[in-house]
């Protein structure tokens, strides 16, 4: 196997669909007036904060003033645009480091390791029973990454696939499944969970901003799929199994019915929220939740440690905490596991 990142930071843009761009400018400013009045739970806060301050303001500017061609530019490449820092690439300043042009053979070395050490992970577990070309993902938001003997793979599709995969084999099932996530960041994981089971509908929870990003990445990566954002359903009457992903803003959680969604999933997000937040959350997993809560988080780092998640233990049982190694080639020191929850009712 040869993996090689030349030509892994190369364009590779694609064709923006507009009428995905009017879409998703409309769940947006929609999501945006309700949350205005929204409790502070759904507001931005604590890490996140500077990312918004910083980053956020172009794509935010264009969006809020419907400019649909500013959204299509900043979109069709957002993995190289400030709108998505934090939701991939290596804890560095991505931009100077990788996007200018000029990669030093420093940076070349950590890259070449954190490629080689995730892809050795998923190759060492999901991959003893799937061929390496299941990574393969459509190029959309001119993503960079590397190719291994001769295909293109997008990074960080190796842990996306992966928890896609488990998600997709702990809910299996003979009837119809829900997942839902909060924080699904750009869509990653959510396009291989949506694309290899037609069976169950996703559904993603997250800020406004986020919210968009992920839709743009869906509607365009799933075209045969079908995919409703903010104010095209009605949680509290239509039938969501017609739909393989569901876009929310976060505040939507609180109309998702008890006991209806057969696993809740977070990774990386809910350890960097408020307490209060945090708490929220799970309360809301404890309660929509049927069988699993799936999530990473940090243990000694971060506002909430995960380990201290009010998780309610009447309903759950901790069938599992691991290490989830996927960054251990960028820090040693890694503080991450993941932890998974079944409903003390459900047998295997």
């Amino acid at each position: 196997m040869l993996l090689t990142m030349d030509d892994g930071f190369a364009d590779r843009k694609m064709e923006v669909n507009y009428d995905h761009i009017k879409r998703i400018i409309k769940a947006y400013n929609l999501a945006k007036a309700v949350q205005k009045d929204a409790r502070d739970e759904y507001q931005v806060g604590y890490m996140w904060l500077p990312i918004y301050q910083g980053y956020m303001k172009e794509i935010m500017a264009a969006l809020s003033s419907e400019d649909e061609a500013a959204v299509a530019k900043i979109y069709s490449n957002f993995f190289r645009e400030p709108c998505s820092v934090g939701l991939h690439g290596m804890p560095v300043n991505m931009f100077t480091d990788y996007f200018s042009g000029h990669i030093s053979d420093e940076n070349r070395g950590k890259y070449l390791e954190d490629l080689m050490h995730r892809f050795g992970t998923w190759l060492t577990s999901i991959g003893k029973t799937m061929p390496i070309t299941v990574l393969n993902a459509p190029d959309v938001g001119n993503p960079y990454g590397c190719f291994i003997d001769g295909n293109f793979y997008r990074a960080g599709c190796d842990y996306q696939h992966y928890y896609a995969t488990m998600i997709g084999r702990l809910t299996r099932s003979n009837s119809h499944r829900f997942a839902l996530e909060i924080g699904g960041g750009f869509g990653g994981m959510a396009y291989f969970l949506v694309r290899d089971n037609p069976d169950l509908t996703y559904i993603d929870m997250d800020l406004p901003e986020n919210m968009a990003l992920a839709a743009f990445f869906l509607l365009s990566g799933c075209p045969d799929k079908k995919i409703a954002l903010y104010g095209e359903v009605d949680l509290a009457t239509d039938d969501l199994s017609q739909y393989d992903a569901v876009i929310l803003p976060n505040f939507a959680i609180e109309e998702i019915k008890d006991n209806a969604i057969d696993l809740c999933f977070n990774s990386y997000s809910l350890s960097e929220m408020p307490m209060a937040t945090v708490t929220n959350y799970l309360a809301h997993f404890n309660r929509i939740s049927s069988k699993f809560i799936y999530h990473i988080n940090h243990t000694t780092v971060g506002s909430t440690k995960a380990d201290e998640f009010a998780i309610d233990y009447e309903k759950f049982e901790l069938i599992s905490r691991a290490p989830a190694i996927w960054g251990k080639a960028c820090n040693p020191l890694m503080d991450e596991y993941e932890f998974l929850y079944k409903a003390k009712n459900l047998s295997f």
